[in-house]
Formats: C-alpha cells, sequence, structure tokens
C-alpha cells in the first residue's frame, strides 16, 4: 500500500478522495514514536530482509519497531496529501 500511495504522491494525486481510505490505514500503523515498521517483504532470507531491485538495507522484519526507510516514505506521503506538517 506505502508503494501505491508513494507514486501518488509522486504524480500529484494523493489528495485525491479515493486515496483517503490508504491514507487512513497508514495513519494508524504509525507506532507511539512516530515511526513506521516493515510490515510485510516478498522475500526474506533468516531474520533479515532482502528485496529484489534494491540495494537499501531494510534491516530486520519487525512490526513494532521502527525503521527509517519506511519512516521517510510514509512521511514524505502523509506532508504530501497534507496530513502532517
Amino acid at each position: 500500500m506505502l508503494s501505491v500511495l508513494l507514486v501518488m504522491a509522486e504524480m500529484g494525486m494523493v489528495r485525491d478522495r479515493r486515496c483517503q481510505d490508504a491514507l487512513d490505514l497508514l495513519e494508524r500503523k504509525r507506532l507511539a514514536d512516530g515511526t513506521f515498521p516493515v510490515e510485510w517483504t516478498n522475500v526474506t532470507m533468516a531474520d533479515r530482509i532482502e528485496t529484489r531491485g534494491t540495494y537499501a538495507d531494510w534491516g530486520i522484519l519487525h512490526r513494532k519497531k521502527g525503521n527509517p526507510l519506511v519512516t521517510v516514505d510514509a512521511l514524505y506521503v502523509l506532508r504530501d496529501a497534507g496530513r502532517v506538517a
């Protein structure tokens, strides 16, 4: 869902009413410390995440701990949608 919202933000369309449910869901995934976790990936090796086509180190898959790369993307989307300053 975040990847689709990123595309919509890059196209300047994330404020479209059809994105509202996805934006609401994204906001609910925010942790108490303001960060966002890695929740899913298509490839895992042991406890480390490896995603095809990227050299980013996504770290350890942990749904209760914030991930800086996911947090940057989520905050970019929410800012573009006018939901955070």
